[in-house]
């Protein structure tokens, strides 16, 4: 997509998987946004992904050896950060103290106290300021909130989760919640408006692709405000697949989200069919519409200087660290 000189201007911090992701999904896909900036530890895979924008934009990114050379240039009207999960706080922060808008994947921060200060900085500042929790740009997940709030299927009692991914060599059990439950977590919250209260953890035979900081695979139990039980199963190295699902139990159904993103529900005695075929590799390709969607949000947010209501918040991404605190202290 060629980009104009009215875009405004986007600097990635970390271009990882998923840093990478959102420099090239907002080159092809977003309309009023460019990549003008690139920051990364390693400035040989900066300098790549700067190529790969260049091919599809033909505009080059700039390419800086330090972060604060990113969050000084005057061209850089708002960043996405996408740096490893412990560095998300201090780069938000610097990031408001520079006058960005920001983008920040999640977590807002790996630990609670980190968040507690970083969201009370974005609190006082005039920053617009989201929090990457896609799956709320999802169709399915919406699709599941409609008739969740439609009242046809009665209260909502218990939420199985599923999250395997094929290969994490260097997780670690506290990973597994600061990384991994916390999509589910807010996705809960998401879903039925209440806090999470209680947080256990549960540890299943380890399987040998595991390093020795890491239990895999655990069951993450949480209880909300209102008595209701979700359980969320995760593997990081499942080994054939990406694989992704939640099935809501209600008074009257079951309404599940499938691996390939496929919402089907049973109810008055109907089972639909499921759907096969070739799982994803990671979550950037069943999630790729979500990504792209969030992103022409956060671009829309910057466009109308109002944070688009369907971005999680950074009181959202402080709630679902606290959920995951819960948890870690448990281990």
């Amino acid at each position: 997509m060629i980009k104009s000189a009215k875009d405004i201007g986007i600097g990635i911090i970390g271009v990882g998987i998923m840093g990478r992701g959102h420099a090239l999904y907002l080159s092809d896909y977003v309309k009023g946004g460019k990549v003008v900036a690139i920051y990364d530890a390693n400035l040989a895979t900066a300098q790549k992904v700067a190529k790969e924008v260049f091919k599809k934009t033909k505009v080059l990114p700039k390419v800086y050896k330090d972060l604060s050379m990113i969050l000084d240039d005057q061209l850089v009207k708002a960043v996405i950060i996408a740096s490893p999960d412990h560095l998300h706080a201090n780069h938000l922060e610097k990031a408001i103290l520079a006058g960005k808008d920001v983008l920040c994947e999640k977590p807002l921060a790996s630990k609670e106290k980190d968040a507690r200060k970083v969201a009370k900085l974005v609190r006082n500042s005039k920053s617009i300021v989201g929090i990457g929790f896609m799956r709320r740009f999802d169709r399915p997940y919406q699709d599941l909130k409609k008739e969740i709030e439609s009242g046809k299927y009665g209260k909502v009692l218990q939420i199985r989760c599923t999250s395997r991914n094929v290969s994490s060599p260097t997780a670690t059990t506290v990973l597994l919640l600061t990384n991994v439950a916390v999509h589910e977590i807010d996705i809960i919250r998401w879903l039925l408006g209440e806090e999470i209260v209680s947080v256990s953890v549960n540890f299943a035979k380890t399987t040998s692709k595991a390093n020795s900081n890491l239990s895999d695979p655990i069951s993450v139990n949480c209880y909300t405000e209102s008595g209701v039980l979700a359980t969320i199963d995760i593997c990081a190295n499942s080994t054939y697949g990406y694989e992704v699902g939640m099935e809501v139990i209600t008074e009257n159904g079951s309404l599940v989200i499938e691996n390939l993103g496929q919402l089907n529900i049973a109810y008055n005695f109907k089972l639909p069919t499921r759907k096969g075929g070739t799982l994803h590799k990671d979550w950037m390709g069943r999630f790729k519409q979500a990504y792209i969607a969030e992103l022409k949000a956060f671009v829309n947010s910057l466009q109308k200087r109002k944070l688009d209501k369907n971005l999680a918040t950074v009181e959202d991404g402080l709630a679902a660290s606290i959920a995951c605190g819960l948890g870690v202290k448990k281990l």
